[in-house]
């Protein structure tokens, strides 16, 4: 019987042997995959945070476009000056999201970015986390 028990064991070692092995190549496998969903995680989050960047790019054009809409139809509706020269020249004041994000660095809260910003609450958590730091109060 202890004939048959050497031979046991070592296959039994062998096998655990194997196992392990197997294991070891499996698991840097996935920390490999694991890196790579990392990695593209942070290429999304670039990539939101650019097109928040471009939103506000885009508000403040916009704001200026309002201001010039509004100037030139002040001019129109009261016949004071020619339309050539109502261009402002000083830039406009940036509204919109810019002010938004200052709120959420002096730490507003998502319940307020709603109530007073007139945002989603989708929108709110967005900004909040693209622009929140360490104030991330209120994230579900």
């Amino acid at each position: 019987m202890a004939d048959y028990l050497l031979p046991v064991l070592a296959g039994i070692n062998l096998f655990v042997l194997v196992l392990l092995i197997w294991l070891l190549r499996d698991h840097q496998k996935l920390k490999q995959e694991l890196q790579l969903l990392e990695a593209q995680i942070q290429r999304s989050n670039e990539d939101v945070a650019g097109l928040c960047s471009a939103a506000v790019a885009v508000d403040r054009r916009l704001a200026a476009n309002d201001s010039r809409l509004n100037s030139i139809a002040d001019q129109v509706n009261t016949q004071q000056q020619p339309v050539a020269t109502i261009i402002p020249v000083e830039p406009v004041q940036a509204s919109g999201y810019e002010d938004v994000i200052q709120k959420i660095r002096r730490g507003i809260g998502i319940d307020e970015l709603v109530r007073e910003c007139g945002l989603t609450r989708d929108e709110a958590v967005l900004l909040m986390r693209l622009h929140g730091g360490s104030h991330r109060s209120g994230l579900g």
